[in-house]
């Protein structure tokens, strides 16, 4: 007569299909995985059908689907191709979008890493500034479509992921001599507060051919947000302050520009 056990405890099961207790309890929970024997003192035991129902948990898990969707694909007590046929091609994409959105969370920590391992402090305005742009860089890029020129579309959102890491850096220590400029009286005319507003203008533009035609294509884009949305404010890293400043830099390189046309 065989001597080989075929049924075991919780403990004793969990321990040779490797997986906790609290695991199988929480199975037990759920009614995934409900051990039908019982020992004469009462306690559930789990044999060779618990362990092939945990095997295709197992495998359903690993493919990525939740729990309650494995617990309805096992309920439906049909083979294991027809399932598969039905929900695979859904799980493709779910899992398909899910790597999208892992591959722009790897690019946005690559991003701000590379701020840090250049010794820079970015603020949390402009970290929020970056990674808001790069969370809804669909959606921006879809309402840029509508106000601005394919090239400028094109340029914007297809930057080599150096390219912009660059343009970070230059960002972040552009921040870094406005807040010193701010700290430090620099008035709105003078030269010190034109060169700032030149260079963020060169930064913006760099890409550009047409630097004038954009210029009004990102006003026409920032006006149709601010309608599109009035009530929410897309994250800036500068603050009101700053841009208050910066708007009277401007306002004085135009009066400057006038009374040189006189």
């Amino acid at each position: 007569m065989s001597t080989l056990k075929t049924t075991f405890t919780i403990g004793e099961f969990a321990k040779k299909a490797r997986v906790t207790v609290r695991t199988l309890r929480f199975y037990q929970e759920l009614g995934l995985l409900v051990p039908t024997k019982q020992n004469e003192t009462g306690h559930r035991l789990y044999g060779l059908d618990e362990l092939a129902k945990l095997q295709q948990i197992q495998a359903l898990k690993f493919m990525g689907f939740s729990l309650q969707e494995i617990k309805g694909l096992l309920e439906e007590n049909v083979d294991a191709a027809t399932q598969l046929k039905k929900s695979l091609p859904t799980q493709w994409k779910v899992l398909h979008e899910k790597k999208k959105e892992i591959e722009r969370a790897i690019e946005a920590v690559e991003r701000v890493q590379f701020l840090l391992d250049q010794g820079r402090k970015p603020t949390w305005s402009i970290i929020s500034s970056i990674l808001f742009h790069m969370e809804h860089e669909q959606d921006l890029k879809e309402w840029a479509k509508e106000y601005m020129s394919d090239e400028a579309v094109k340029k914007i959102f297809s930057l080599p992921k150096e390219t912009q890491k660059q343009l970070d850096l230059e960002m972040v220590d552009w921040h870094a001599k406005l807040q010193d400029a701010l700290k430090n009286g620099v008035a709105p005319d003078e030269q010190e507060a034109f060169d700032l507003l030149i260079e963020m203008m060169e930064m913006a533009t760099r890409h550009m051919t047409d630097i004038e035609a954009f210029a009004s294509e990102l006003e026409k884009f920032q006006e149709s947000l601010e309608k599109e949305i009035p009530d929410f404010n897309f994250p800036s890293f500068l603050s009101p302050e700053e841009e208050a400043y910066l708007e009277e830099v401007g306002k004085a390189m135009e009066k400057l520009a006038i009374e040189d046309e006189k």
